[in-house]
C-alpha cells in the first residue's frame, strides 16, 4: 500500500513538473512584432528544405488584436513549395486559435479557407509547423551553448523523452527556436531579421464547395 501511494505521489509530481515545463516554454514563445522573421534549414527523412516564419501584418477583429503569421516552406521539388498565412490572437504555437487561414501551393492561386476546410487545415498546420508542437511533452535540460548557421547562442535546451528529441530556445530571438533535432529530422536557424512582407501578392479566392 505504501509503495503504491509513493508511486502515485511521484507520478503526480512528474505530471506537475511536465506541465510547468510546458507552461514555461509557452511563456517564452511570444508572437514577434510585425515584420520580424526567422529562416531555418531543415532536413526531414534526409529531404532538405527551407522553412521561414514571419509576422506579415496585424489587424483587429471584434476588438481583439490579431497578427498574420506566415509559414513558408521551400523544397527541392515544386510540389514542396507552400505558404500558409494564419490570422491568430495567440502565440505561434496556438494554431488552434486561428480565425482565418490563407494557403498557396506552388504557383497555384492563393485560397482562403473557411468552414470545414478551416478546421481541417488547422490540423495540417499543427503537423507541418515545428512551433505548433514545440512545447508539448518537454522537460528543461539546462542551458548550453549551441552553434547554428546564424551564429552561436547561449540557449535553453528542452528534451522530449517520448520522441527522443531536443530543442534549443533563446527567448529574446524572434520565434525563440534556434535548433531542434530528433531521430529523423534536424532544424537550424539560418538567419533572422526585420522587414518581412507577405509572400502572397494576389487576392486570395474563397475555397469552393466546403460549407460550415
Amino acid at each position: 500500500m505504501r509503495g503504491a501511494f509513493l508511486r502515485s505521489v511521484l507520478l503526480l509530481a512528474g505530471t506537475a513538473g511536465a506541465a510547468q515545463a510546458q507552461s514555461d516554454c509557452l511563456a517564452d514563445l511570444k508572437m514577434p512584432d510585425v515584420g520580424q522573421w526567422a529562416e531555418y534549414t531543415r532536413t526531414m527523412n534526409n529531404d532538405p528544405y527551407t522553412l521561414r516564419y514571419a509576422v506579415v501584418g496585424a489587424e483587429e477583429r471584434a476588438g481583439k488584436p490579431m497578427r498574420w503569421l506566415e509559414l513558408k516552406m521551400e523544397g527541392q521539388k515544386k510540389n514542396q513549395n507552400m505558404v500558409y498565412q494564419v490570422l491568430t490572437p495567440g502565440n505561434p504555437a496556438e494554431m488552434d486559435q486561428a480565425e482565418e487561414v490563407v494557403f498557396k501551393s506552388g504557383e497555384k492561386q492563393a485560397m482562403k479557407m473557411n468552414g470545414m476546410m478551416l478546421k481541417m487545415i488547422k490540423g495540417q498546420l499543427k503537423k507541418n509547423s515545428v512551433l505548433a508542437s514545440l512545447c508539448e511533452g518537454v522537460a528543461p535540460a539546462g542551458e548550453e551553448s549551441v552553434t547554428v548557421p546564424a551564429g552561436t547562442f547561449n540557449a535553453i535546451r528542452y528534451h522530449d523523452s517520448k520522441h527522443n528529441a531536443d530543442t534549443w530556445v533563446v527567448p529574446d530571438r524572434p520565434f525563440v527556436m534556434v535548433k531542434s533535432k530528433g531521430k529523423d529530422f534536424e532544424l537550424s536557424l539560418a538567419s533572422s531579421g526585420d522587414g518581412a512582407q507577405s509572400s502572397i501578392t494576389e487576392t486570395p479566392q474563397e475555397m469552393p464547395g466546403m460549407g460550415p
